[in-house]
């Protein structure tokens, strides 16, 4: 099959979660057979496909035009000539789109104009928040605005008549966009758990002596409670080690130092090493996560530490996975979680709990179900809304 994935990051490995699921389909459909090319809005830093157009010159987090542009896509969301020659110059059999930002919905319609099925994946909640979290700045919850966030909305709706087929991480997400698909077929894929490394990993320190956190340093994610847990996770003899970016970088630059160590961006074997430095790892989240799981928890099992993660949103729904330890995402439920696992027994308890991917069975299953669900939309038309199918 010919397959056209659109993603505003394209395969880009440091793009965040969406740049990683594509990066991961192109790499495993292709060793399957597929032809498979890749559509992306902005530049990549690290491509994860072999082969990637890029539809706009410059990023929109280095450039303030683009970043106005993007809105302005969204609210138009029409099926460009630059969108139809991309389009057609791959020959796909199938167009499986992933996030808009930059594209805007009228690459839907561009696909059922050229008489392509399309597929489309839920990473988060743009199509409902053009801040993608359903949160302000400050990081607190936000309603979506009832003139401009609706009309926005209703706009990137318009076209979804042509999306067969749904694929979302997690019920919780698939619940809050349902509405917006109501002729399509949705499909719970959840992400797959795989080895982080070739090689074994250190086994942690028993009892833990490091926690920490990797990911965006952004409210949402819950650094602030991090970073205000640190001087008692200090008390109990316990160092945090840090990694990533966002616009909290200043406040984490700030506390290095007292108990507190910060990496920077990590990346391939700096990633690996650094997850092979922490004991215990830390997700906590105030908002609400779409994925249930996010890669990142599954990047602390894969490296066989248990992780502390909160339960908003699609979070929730990682809490069945053996070595997830729920909290609130607060900084006194953070100390109080890991002063529970200085305990030997339960520090024993939720080692055992842990158990790394052993082969490639679970990114095969991930593999299968997208299979199942493009031979769905090829050879299907779109149907009323159903209880979602599940992909354990």
């Amino acid at each position: 099959m010919r397959i056209l994935v659109v993603n505003a990051q394209g395969a880009d490995l440091a793009g965040g979660g969406s740049g990683r699921y594509v990066a991961d389909l192109a790499r495993g459909l292709t060793a399957r057979g597929h032809h498979v090319e890749v559509l992306a809005a902005f530049p990549a830093r690290t491509d994860g496909a072999e082969s990637t157009t890029t539809l706009h010159r410059t990023h929109w987090r280095e450039d303030r035009v683009r970043r106005t542009l993007n809105h302005a896509d969204d609210l138009l969301s029409l099926p460009r000539r630059r969108l139809q020659r991309a389009a057609s110059a791959a020959r796909p059999d199938l167009v499986h789109t992933c996030n808009l930002t930059g594209f805007g919905s009228g690459v839907w319609e561009t696909a059922r104009r050229l008489g392509v099925p399309v597929v489309h994946t839920l990473h988060d909640y743009h199509l409902l928040c053009p801040r993608v979290s359903l949160t302000r700045r400050d990081g607190s919850p936000c309603c979506p605005h009832p003139r401009f966030c609706a009309a926005r909305t209703r706009r990137l709706a318009r076209w979804a008549g042509a999306v067969s087929d749904v694929v979302a991480g997690s019920e919780h997400l698939w619940s809050r966009i349902a509405s917006l698909f109501p002729g399509a077929r949705p499909h719970i894929v959840r992400l797959p758990l795989v080895r982080i490394a070739d090689r074994p990993l250190r086994r942690p320190s028993s009892p833990p002596e490091t926690v920490g956190y990797i990911g965006g340093l952004d409210r949402v994610k819950g650094v602030e409670a991090v970073l205000a847990a640190a001087p008692q996770m200090r008390v109990l003899g316990l160092e945090l080690r840090i990694a990533g970016d966002g616009r909290l970088r200043p406040a984490v630059e700030a506390a290095t130092g007292e108990g507190v160590a910060y990496s920077g961006p990590v990346h391939d074997a700096a990633k690996v090493a650094f997850f092979e430095q922490v004991d215990l790892g830390l997700v906590p989240s105030t908002y609400e996560e779409p994925s249930g799981p996010p890669y990142v928890v599954l990047e602390w099992l894969a490296a066989g530490r248990p992780v502390l993660a909160s339960t908003r949103g699609g979070l929730g729904e990682a809490g069945a996975l053996p070595g997830v330890l729920p909290i609130d995402p607060t900084a006194d439920s953070i100390v109080a979680a890991v002063r529970g696992l200085l305990d030997d027994r339960a520090w024993s308890r939720a080692l055992a709990g842990v158990v790394p991917p052993g082969d490639d069975g679970d990114f095969d299953r991930w593999l299968d179900a997208h299979e199942a669900v493009y031979a769905t939309a090829t050879r299907a038309t779109p149907v009323s809304a159903r209880p979602p199918r599940r992909s354990a």
